[in-house]
């Protein structure tokens, strides 16, 4: 529950016409993301390993797709605070359009609260968790992504709670979310240094983005590996879900 009042924005010198600043957006490159991990939250004593390290490697992957530096909000730990969170997608609706290509992209704590109305009809609503400990709710986050008029838009759910978050769906858009509603998700080991999903769907060299180079390939290929590893190495469930209303494969 958070509510945004203002950003900040800093400026730099302006580059040779035609070429701007490569941290800078770059609008003839119509594609958009904003990528988050957390693995350090503030005063709690259970943080995550790896979940910076997710974002990291999908900011990478967006790189070598073709997604400009300066159109990429990637937030780690200490920056990813609700504030920032809630200033970032606002960034992101200030910059897509129709044509545009978007990700949001999401490793970290998800939770659940009880009671709260955020315009939808469930009395339990899935969540996730800026590193300074609001709970951002998934339609809170609908709410957000509403007023968006690309119809090309994925989003990426690394946390517990996740399935969730299908809140989300919409014409053009695919979810992906790595557990159900009411499962956990998962770090991997100090082998695979990303959360389980992750490490499957976006993090090694012959993960299902780097092999298919689409949501619905790398998915397919990252689900039952990542159910069948979690259940092996720690006797529990975690059932990826994806929600596609896209027409096609979305492709990076």
């Amino acid at each position: 529950m958070f509510e945004d009042k203002d950003a900040e924005i800093r400026g730099k010198p302006a580059a040779p016409p035609g070429k701007p600043p490569s941290d800078q957006p770059n609008p003839s490159v119509d594609k958009w993301a904003v990528v988050i991990g957390i693995s350090d939250y503030q005063g709690v004593a259970n943080d995550l390993r790896y979940c910076d390290d997710d974002a990291r490697d999908m900011y990478n992957y967006l790189l070598a797709k073709g997604y400009p530096k300066g159109n990429i909000k990637l937030l780690l730990d200490k920056k990813a605070t609700a504030k920032a969170i809630i200033s970032a997608i606002d960034w992101l609706n200030s910059w897509e359009g129709l044509n545009s290509e978007v990700v949001f992209f999401y490793s970290g704590h998800g939770s659940t609260y009880d009671g709260y109305n955020d315009g939808d009809n469930e009395y339990r609503d899935e969540a996730i968790v800026s590193t300074d400990l609001y709970l951002i709710l998934d339609g809170q986050l609908r709410q957000k992504f509403s007023t968006f008029s690309s119809q090309k838009i994925s989003f990426t759910f690394d946390s517990c709670f996740s399935g969730g978050m299908d809140d989300l769906q919409g014409s053009g858009r695919v979810v992906v979310a790595v557990c159900g509603e009411t499962q956990y998700s998962w770090d991997g080991t100090s082998d695979q240094q990303n959360g389980v999903f992750t490490y499957y769907f976006v993090g090694t060299p012959s993960a299902g983005l780097q092999t298919y180079g689409t949501v619905e390939g790398a998915f397919a290929y990252a689900e039952p590996l990542a159910r069948d590893f979690v259940l092996q190495q720690y006797n529990a469930p975690m059932d990826p879900q994806m929600y596609d209303q896209y027409a096609g494969d979305w492709t990076f």
